[in-house]
């Protein structure tokens, strides 16, 4: 079995291990949306390095209405940095909102509940994203 790299901060105390939980529970997601944009190397290292990010500012995030947002921005940012501007251009007349939930439900196939808690949105605001996507690809 692979060894796993972990946040730096999992050696911390209390507070470092929301981080850590938060990391394991959505790790996989956070890779499989990264891959869709980077290579699988890169995506790994994207990932790795959002959270050695967060780590540094994770009890500001913990003070934040979603610590989970925080997460979730912090690995967009990464991915982002690393694919350059180009990779999202299909889909740059859409709000950074609008394309999380446009990659995450259409090219992941994930729900709505489960988009919702990976990028620590109300679920109601994915779904009203998800209704203006598929409302805004009807004709006429």
């Amino acid at each position: 079995m692979p060894i796993r790299r972990t946040p730096a901060a999992v050696t911390a105390p209390a507070p470092a291990l929301g981080l850590w939980a938060l990391h394991d529970l959505h790790r996989r997601h956070y890779l499989a949306y990264a891959a869709l944009l980077l290579s699988p190397a890169e995506a790994q290292l994207a990932v790795q390095g959002a959270f050695e990010d967060l780590a540094g500012r994770w009890l500001e995030a913990l003070a934040t209405a979603s610590p989970a947002a925080c997460a979730w921005q912090a690995v967009r940012d990464r991915v982002c940095a690393l694919a350059g501007p180009r990779t999202l251009g299909p889909v740059a007349h859409l709000t950074a909102p609008q394309q999380d939930v446009l990659l995450l439900h259409l090219a992941l196939d994930l729900p709505a509940d489960r988009i919702a808690a990976l990028t620590g949105t109300e679920p109601a605001a994915v779904h009203v994203r998800l209704r203006s996507l598929a409302s805004a690809r009807r004709p006429g």
